[in-house]
């Protein structure tokens, strides 16, 4: 069979699983992704778009169905974009992230002379997530409030978010029910009429405390203020409502606005026996108790004495830091974004914690006026490190490096540049911090040869 042509229907046999949960297989060396499809399979399947090497089919039927094929516990599974990996088996999720991590390193990295240990299973693989970001839309019975459809702006009504925590599930019915009963107008992009654009609801699960954040593209009205009101009297858990401002015509959920509509601006969660602020815009891991379970193995992967400089790169509101500065004799943390670096240093105050020292810098920057340390953390954004950060780390050469990746691409190419400056890698522990989708996260302990 040559190269298949957009609308063609044929059987297609399939061999592995893609960066997005996406079925591969190939057709004479040619990659054809398909959504839905599970390795080991024989689908039926129409082809939808063509590229020069690769093109993406519509699934028809499943011909040979996988073993690992389970019945998704989710009944808008496949039309909501949230979760990709809900119709495979549990055990296969974390087998299918580990070999994941292992063919980035070889194809991307060139490092092939490393274990990758099993993926350490989430504690909780449904129910865990303490956040969720909900756009809102018009619809023929009002409003409308779920989340987008995989690739597109289509809205999915939901109901019940399967991987949403528990008690973040049970504020959101209480807040879906005060909308649909309120006066307030969705906002609509194409004629810029309307109010509210989404609702953000943070959960610290060891602590019990909620915030619910309104986005609006205009400043409080009373119908903003009445729903705050009934929001904050519907459940003792609930200690904030946010209002965030945002008037922008682009797809970033948060604008820079924000002000407290009732309680409190932001909660505090309990992790790895610190206490820490979770504000409206502060980053903080999704899942909790996984969370833990990296962080802890960080600290074990650094081996601290107690009279080590640690430095923590991209350090956010400080989790990592404060973390470390238990075992070390000083800790310097380093974020580019103000709001992360006030948290920081708020959740220093909180526990009491002297040895860290906060700056607000670009990494690559402030790692350029640094003479020594014993030990680096890198915890970057998906995008990975700077190159010019990682030939500050080639020119200190500390001892030790952690690095905690959310994405084993920019991890692999970011591994092979500290190999060449004399590094070895000797730990790899893939985590599953996000069960259900194809996300996999990873603690990889380095060593100055």
């Amino acid at each position: 069979m040559n190269k298949p042509y957009v609308d063609q229907i044929f059987p297609l046999n399939m061999h592995g699983l893609g960066s997005s949960g996406e079925g591969v297989g190939y057709v004479d060396g040619f990659t054809v992704f398909v959504d839905g499809a599970l390795p080991e399979e024989t689908v039926k399947v129409q082809m939808t778009r063509l590229q020069k090497r690769y093109g993406s089919a519509r699934l028809l039927s499943i011909l040979k169905s996988s073993p690992d094929r389970v019945v998704p516990c989710c009944k808008i599974f496949g039309r909501c974009g949230g979760c990709q990996l809900m119709h495979l088996s549990y055990s296969k999720q974390l087998e299918i992230k580990r070999q994941r991590v292992m063919e980035a390193l070889v194809r991307i990295g060139k490092i092939s002379d490393c274990e990758v240990a099993p993926c350490i299973s989430s504690p909780a693989f449904l129910a865990y997530r303490n956040k969720i970001q909900m756009p809102v839309k018009s619809g023929k019975n009002g409003i409308q409030i779920g989340l987008y459809a995989r690739s597109s702006h289509d809205l999915v009504e939901v109901d019940h978010c399967a991987i949403h925590c528990a008690l973040g599930d049970e504020i959101y019915q209480k807040v879906k029910s005060i909308l649909k009963e309120s006066k307030i107008l969705p906002y609509d992009p194409v004629t810029e009429e309307g109010e509210l654009r989404h609702v953000l609801i943070k959960t610290a699960v060891h602590t019990g405390e909620v915030l619910v954040i309104l986005v609006t593209n205009q400043k409080k009205s009373s119908h903003l203020s009445q729903i705050a009101q009934s929001v904050i009297a519907s459940h003792p858990a609930v200690k904030g409502i946010v209002h965030n401002f945002h008037r922008g015509a682009d797809n970033v959920i948060l604008g820079s606005f924000y002000e407290a509509l009732e309680g409190s601006m932001f909660i505090q969660e309990r992790l790895c026996g610190l206490q820490f602020k979770v504000s409206p815009a502060s980053f903080f891991q999704v899942n909790a108790d996984q969370a833990e379970a990296i962080y802890l193995k960080a600290l074990e992967c650094a081996q601290l004495k107690g009279n080590e400089v640690v430095l923590d790169a991209y350090c956010g509101v400080g989790t990592l830091s404060l973390i470390f500065a238990r075992s070390a004799r000083k800790v310097i943390g380093v974020e580019c974004v103000p709001e992360a670096i006030e948290d920081a240093q708020e959740n220093k105050r909180l526990n009491k914690i002297h040895n860290v020292d906060f700056v607000c810098a670009s990494s690559e920057t402030f790692i350029a006026s640094l003479s020594a340390i014993d030990l680096i953390l890198l915890n970057p954004p998906r995008k990975g490190c700077d190159p010019l950060f990682l030939d500050g780390i080639g020119r200190l050469k500390p001892k030790r490096a952690i690095y905690i990746s959310c994405d084993p691409a920019t991890l692999a190419r970011d591994l092979s540049r500290l190999v060449s400056f004399g590094y070895q890698v000797d730990k790899i522990q893939p985590f599953d911090m996000f069960p259900q989708t194809a996300h996999v996260e990873c603690v990889v302990s380095l060593i100055l040869g």
